[in-house]
């Protein structure tokens, strides 16, 4: 994996750091609004042109 540091000339803003990889995840339960979670930032991550794949996880019921 690569790593590319930005730098900017300012110290008032923060410096920017390019990842090929990047692994999110977000935990809770349905009825808290984790699908819409999911569903909202995989819309806005593709929107910026951001390639990604999502990996329901559904628990079992017994």
């Amino acid at each position: 994996m690569s790593r590319e540091t930005m730098t900017s000339p300012a110290n008032d803003t923060p410096d920017v750091t390019q990842l090929d990889r990047v692994v999110i995840r977000f935990a809770g339960d349905s009825g808290d609004g984790m699908q819409l979670t999911g569903d909202r930032f995989t819309s806005e991550a593709a929107a910026f042109g951001n390639d990604l794949a999502t990996l329901p996880n559904f628990p079992a019921e017994i």
